[in-house]
């Protein structure tokens, strides 16, 4: 009887085990298969072509057929008014909802954006407009800049006159300086004999050579 049940202690333990194991194989099969759904989906996954560049752009038409080719779906869109599409030609693909390149399902649908005639006439007047501006805030500036120049040209020869003003003032305050200098300088001689002699002469007997005097009259008489 013991041996009997330890028996079946030992079956139940197997059999836990033997779960276990089980259990854990089909966790890793699902793993396995679930990585490999994922690598088959990438595999299938779709890089949208290059229908534009700066360089060109495929008309509608053509951009269409190779996305479908692709097994992608295409929804055209006109595009609205833009200065970038002023050199345009009329139905040429100029944009995508998805960018170029990216990877997407099968059967993503593609909004593809295209230009007309209308479109392109609309985006030159953008950029007439838009130079248009641009002009006025040229000309603005220079006559800003002019404007600037001009008045500090009026304040330079205010400067100039203010200058030119006081120089006369201290040449004027000068000239008056000196007047009174010399009047005052004059009234310090003091008449003697009808000459003007100096004050600190007067009292001093300076008379006039006369001896020089009647040889100077001699020889002219002579």
């Amino acid at each position: 009887m013991a041996k009997l049940k330890a028996f079946a202690e030992g079956a139940k333990l197997v059999g836990g085990v033997l779960g276990e194991v089980v259990g854990a194989a089909t966790g890793v099969q699902d793993l396995v298969q679930l990585g490999t759904s994922l690598t088959e989906q990438r595999q299938s996954m779709i890089a949208i072509p290059e229908i534009y560049s700066s360089d060109y752009r495929l008309k509608l038409e053509d951009a269409r057929r190779i996305l479908e080719e692709d097994g992608l779906k295409v929804e055209a869109v006109a595009a609205q008014p833009d200065i970038e599409y002023k050199d345009c030609a009329n139905l040429e693909v100029v944009a995508t909802n998805y960018k170029l390149g990216k990877k997407v399902k099968p059967g993503t649908r593609i909004i593809v954006r295209y230009v007309t005639t209308k479109v392109i006439k609309a985006s030159q007047k953008l950029f007439e407009e838009s130079e248009r501006l641009k002009a006025e805030e040229e000309q603005k500036k220079a006559e800003a800049a002019s404007e600037k120049i001009h008045k500090k040209a009026e304040k330079n020869e205010k400067t100039k006159l203010k200058l030119n003003a006081t120089v006369g003032n201290i040449q004027r305050g000068v000239g008056v300086a000196a007047a009174g200098t010399q009047k005052k300088i004059g009234g310090l001689f003091t008449k003697k004999g009808g000459k003007k002699v100096a004050p600190d002469l007067i009292g001093e007997n300076i008379e006039p050579d006369e001896t020089n005097a009647s040889d100077s009259k001699a020889t002219d008489t002579e």
